[in-house]
C-alpha cells in the first residue's frame, strides 16, 4: 500500500512540474492616463521568466475610440498594426511589456488586452486601460479611489486654485499621488 501511495505522490509531483508556469506578470491591469495632445502616452509592466520558454503573444481585444492607434513593446517596440509575436525567454530574466496609445487629439477611454501563452499551457492576460482627456481621469480617480484634490500647480510650479481649460497642470491628490492633466472640456 505504501508503494502505491509513493507512486501516486511521485506522479502528482511530476505532473505538477510538467504543467508549471514558465512566467508571471508584475501587473495584469495597467492604466495609461494623459492629455489629448500628449504624444504617444504609454505605461508598462514586466514579465518575469521562471523558466526557459517560447511565448506567443497576441492582442485579443481592442475597445478604443475611432481614430486612436496603439503599439506594443515586448521587449522590442513594434510599429502600429503589429498584433502578435513570439518571444523566447530565459529563466531569471525580466522583460519589458508596454503599450503606447496614440489618441490623435481625440478624448476618450479605451482598453487593449494582450494574451500571452507558453507551450506548457500557461495563459496570462494584461489589459491596458487608457484614459485620454483629463476630465474623465479626474472623475474616475476621485470616484473610484475615494480621493480628493489636495492642490493644483501650473507648469511653472505655482499653485493655482482651480483646473484651467487648455493648459497642462499637475494635480496632487489627498494620497499625495500626482497626475499631469490637460482639460479640454
Amino acid at each position: 500500500m505504501k508503494q502505491y501511495l509513493h507512486l501516486l505522490f511521485a506522479l502528482i509531483i511530476c505532473n505538477g512540474i510538467t504543467y508549471s508556469q514558465s512566467f508571471n506578470l508584475d501587473a495584469t491591469s495597467v492604466t495609461i492616463d494623459a492629455c489629448t495632445g500628449c504624444a504617444g502616452p504609454g505605461n508598462n509592466t514586466n514579465l518575469n521568466a521562471l523558466s526557459d520558454a517560447t511565448l506567443n503573444w497576441s492582442i485579443i481585444d481592442v475597445d478604443i475610440p475611432e481614430g486612436w492607434e496603439f503599439s506594443n513593446c515586448f521587449p522590442n517596440c513594434y510599429p502600429i498594426g503589429v498584433l502578435s509575436g513570439v518571444l523566447n525567454i530565459t529563466s531569471g530574466q525580466q522583460y519589458y511589456l508596454n503599450c503606447h496609445v496614440y489618441p490623435n487629439e481625440i478624448m476618450g477611454e479605451g482598453t487593449i488586452t494582450m494574451e500571452i501563452t507558453d507551450n506548457g499551457g500557461t495563459v496570462e492576460e494584461v489589459t491596458w486601460t487608457a484614459l485620454i482627456g483629463s476630465a474623465g481621469i479626474i472623475e474616475n480617480i476621485l470616484n473610484e479611489d475615494q480621493l480628493s484634490i489636495k492642490s493644483i500647480y501650473n507648469m511653472q510650479g505655482q499653485q493655482i486654485q482651480e483646473l484651467l481649460k487648455n493648459e497642462l497642470q499637475i494635480v496632487v491628490f489627498s494620497d499625495n499621488s500626482r497626475k499631469q492633466v490637460f482639460i479640454t472640456e
